[in-house]
């Protein structure tokens, strides 16, 4: 299994060089996903594991999956309905 196996709508990788940038490209690809539509979340930073939860409950979207794949930490969002 990878990473390209792993349906979305929207994909974006949110690696970044502070823990600013990546939630801020999150967020400007989140303002394209229509309700009921999933992304597609990866980085390289393993910190993003517990800070990704928090941030779908900030925002209130569903995090279906996350997960390390191809030396990559992937996460499922859904924006809710």
């Amino acid at each position: 299994m990878s990473l390209d196996s792993i349906f979305c709508d929207l994909f974006v990788d949110i690696s970044g060089t502070d823990c600013a940038v990546p939630f801020s490209k999150l967020n400007d690809a989140l303002e394209s996903l229509l309700p009921g539509q999933t992304l597609l979340a990866v980085s390289g930073k393993q910190a993003l594991q517990t800070d990704m939860p928090a941030f779908c409950r900030q925002r209130n979207l569903q995090l279906l999956d996350q997960g390390e794949m191809d030396a990559l930490f992937y996460f499922l969002i859904k924006q809710r309905d």
